[in-house]
């Protein structure tokens, strides 16, 4: 039997992440933002990583475009501007609350001409901590237009480090007059909704490599906080137009059920990743369990973790051989290994593969791969330390947990600054151990970075066709955009 009300929390409205820009000083710009108090609202990228719970402080910096939009280093320079501010060797420094902080560079840049990731990513090379884009200056979007926007990854925002949001053009232009008159300070917070257990939502694939490595790395920490954070799971699941030859992308030849083929021409089809994210809701919804002793109790299942890890580990989608792939042979060998019920399992594959996988379908993400806080949208790299600091600053209190784990983070950070300090012999023999594994690897650079390289243009092009044929079923039917659906901004 499932666990109750799981399916209530799957068909909740997505958020996104909203961004809070906050102006500190001075107070005459304060004074233009009356409605709002000084506060200026945007919408965040979905590359960089947000400072989720830590407010940034920051001085406002903007130079004038030379002519190439902000898209290459040498439009514009930020060392003209800061001169006469301040020393460049003594970062600005501003009076907040009791303490003294120092001030990081925001950076202001005018949307156009080339895409939001080769803006941030110029801005960042010259030191910018933040970005604030200001939209184009004949747009009619107004800031509440803005907050529904989507500020699109061209495929590169993987290597930005650095969070940025987009303003509407009628807000930017303030902020670039007062930047231009003189010191602006404002405050950056991206604050994600608190409750009390923290509930997270994160969409996958059973296919996918980077997914599987997530849960795996996460593991500890779920089963750390335990009751206190309900790990929700969604699946990748599509549809394809009737019309359409599918091939082994979806169940039963059919074309409702679809998942993404995680190796080509290899044993694993589209077919079976449904199949086995089938097995996997079933899992959760049959072991998922509330601490009956807690008042404030998430949904938890020891056996889902365990399962999920173990069958990454034994039957991957890729690489594989004979019945260790994905399947459902080596599922049927991790379930009785972590010791669930694979009639069960089964069972409730059978009665409710409809039911589970038309609700995938309806309660989709803003990508294939995405998490979700407590209804916010989840920006930053998926590492367990990052992710562990989001969520608990989702908390109404955290718990010891958190601080427990944050702490061993931190311990694990000073043990490897600490072990940096070798000796001769051991340099001696680590570079021979170096040279040998480096003679061995350039012998598999090339093939290994051949087939890379296939496996990343493969899985594009096969979530650009679902994207496309979707769109195009959606413009048959409808002959418009639908409500709720979000613009997406390229540059």
């Amino acid at each position: 039997m499932r666990a109750p009300g799981l399916y209530i929390l799957g068909s909740a409205i997505l958020f996104v992440t909203y961004a809070q820009l906050r102006i500190v000083a001075p107070g005459s710009l304060v004074n233009q933002f009356p409605e709002t108090k000084g506060v200026v609202y945007g919408t965040t990228a979905p590359f960089g990583a947000p400072y989720a719970g830590e407010p940034l402080l920051g001085q406002l910096l903007y130079a004038p475009s030379r002519g190439k939009d902000y898209c290459t280093e040498d439009d514009y320079s930020l060392i003209e501007v800061t001169e006469g501010k301040h020393d460049s060797a003594s970062p600005a420094t501003t009076e907040h609350g009791d303490q003294k902080r120092q001030l990081v560079n925001v950076v202001l840049v005018r949307r156009g001409q080339c895409t939001f990731v080769t803006k941030v990513q110029v801005a960042e090379k010259k030191q910018a901590r933040a970005v604030i884009v200001v939209d184009q200056e004949n747009s009619t979007m107004t800031s509440q237009d803005i907050q529904h926007v989507v500020m699109e990854d061209d495929g590169r925002g993987s290597s930005v480090k650095i969070p940025s949001i987009l303003i509407s053009k009628f807000d930017g232009q303030k902020l670039i007059d007062a930047a231009n008159a003189g010191e602006v300070v404002i405050e950056l917070a991206w604050d994600i909704p608190r409750a009390d257990p923290v509930i997270v939502d994160f969409w996958m694939s059973s296919g996918s490599q980077e997914a599987s490595e997530f849960l795996q790395r996460f593991k500890d920490t779920v089963e750390t906080l335990k009751y206190h954070l309900q790990f929700q799971p969604h699946y990748h699941i599509f549809s394809l137009p009737q019309a359409s030859s599918p091939g082994h992308l979806c169940m039963d030849g059919g074309t409702e059920f679809c998942a993404p083929d995680p190796d080509g021409t290899g044993p694993v089809t589209g077919e079976d990743v449904a199949n086995e994210d089938l097995r996997q809701l079933c899992i959760w919804n049959l072991t998922a369990r509330m601490d009956a002793d807690s008042a404030n109790s998430a949904y938890y299942s020891q056996y889902f973790w365990d399962y999920v890890v173990s069958f990454a580990e034994k039957c991957p989608s890729r690489g594989g051989n004979g019945d260790a792939v994905l399947g459902q042979t080596c599922s049927s060998r991790v379930m009785a290994e972590v010791g669930l019920s694979q009639d069960d399992v089964l069972r409730c594959a059978r009665e409710n593969r409809i039911k589970f996988l038309r609700e995938q379908i309806k309660n989709v993400a803003w990508s294939h791969l995405a998490l979700r806080i407590n209804g916010w949208r989840y920006s930053g790299p998926l590492d367990p330390e990052t992710v562990l600091k989001a969520v608990c600053s989702g908390y109404d209190k955290p718990p010891q947990e958190c601080a427990e784990l944050l702490s061993g983070f931190a311990a694990l950070h000073r043990t490897s600054l600490g072990n940096a300090v070798i000796t001769f012999g051991t340099f001696i023999w680590t570079t021979l151990a170096m040279m040998g594994c480096m003679m061995t690897s350039c012998l598999l650079y090339k093939r290994r970075m051949t087939m890379s390289v296939r496996t990343v243009l493969r899985e594009e092009v096969t979530l650009e066709v679902q994207m496309q044929m979707a769109d195009y079923t959606e413009m048959m039917e409808f002959g418009h955009e639908q409500p709720g659906q979000r613009p997406s901004l390229s540059f």
